[in-house]
């Protein structure tokens, strides 16, 4: 079954994300390359059951994938470069023909760097500096989740919510009506209790950032109809079948090779 690409407009809750995008030269942002790396080991089990949700009807295949959810025969990047922010305070890896765009508009501490591939199609927002979370769950809203993906991260949190966790790259998705809503980031609270959830943050707490969120979207919520910004895909197998592709290799290396530099 077909399966879908980003959604556009992608809802930030830490910032409202404008249009206009400016590029890093000029702005004391740092680009390196760096040489070739080794393949992202992969956390999921295969095998999942399919399930019989039918996809959204405007659903399209992200890069990578057949219209039938069969990986295509691809690689991860081979080169790749690394990105420090203007500050130095964070850098991390990205394949070396993905471009980074700092998203004017924004103010004070808090800083917004869009990651898009060489198609320009948008793979992750880093947003630094941000402020507290809205979003609240309302009545008969949890819905089924699953994590496809949990991988430890070299960064340590400050949340003082009992509930947080060690940092780590997920790859969550929640049931929706008619098809399964992925998301990616770096996170620290688990997306819910038994299974079940109305929401959560690709978000973590850090000493001298705020809040850091590195992923498609900074929150997923339990829409019947999706996130905007999130993945649709039919099933869970197609969501894991997507895995396989060097989409999203190359996005979970990006983000697992994050680093706090102050």
């Amino acid at each position: 079954m077909p399966v879908g690409k980003p959604r556009m407009a992608a809802a930030l809750v830490l910032v409202a994300t404008v249009s206009l995008s400016a590029t890093l030269s000029g702005c004391g942002v740092s680009i390196v390359a760096s040489g070739p790396t080794t393949k992202v080991s992969q956390s999921a089990g295969a095998g999942a059951a399919s399930s019989s949700a039918s996809a959204s009807p405007s659903a399209i295949p992200p890069s990578g994938m057949t219209p039938t959810g069969t990986p295509a025969p691809q690689r991860m990047a081979a080169q790749w470069k690394t990105y420090v922010d203007q500050g130095k305070s964070v850098s991390f890896e990205l394949p070396s023909d993905w471009t980074i765009a700092l998203v004017a508009g924004t103010s004070g501490s808090l800083q917004v760097v869009e990651v898009r591939d060489a198609a320009g199609t948008k793979m992750a927002t880093l947003t630094t500096g941000g402020g507290g979370l809205g979003g609240a769950c309302g009545p008969d809203t949890q819905r089924p989740y699953t994590v496809l993906a949990s991988v430890p991260l070299g960064i340590p949190t400050f949340s003082k919510d009992p509930a947080a966790v060690d940092p780590r790259f997920v790859y969550r998705l929640i049931q929706g009506a008619n098809s399964f809503f992925a998301s990616y980031g770096i996170a620290d609270h688990p997306a819910g209790a038994d299974g079940m959830a109305c929401l959560f943050y690709n978000t973590v707490t850090t000493a001298k950032l705020g809040l850091v969120s590195f992923g498609d979207v900074v929150q997923l919520r339990s829409d019947p109809e999706g996130t905007p910004g999130t993945r649709a895909f039919a099933s869970i197998a197609d969501a894991q079948a997507y895995m396989q592709t060097a989409e999203y290799q190359n996005i979970q290396r990006m983000i697992t090779s994050v680093k706090l530099l102050s």
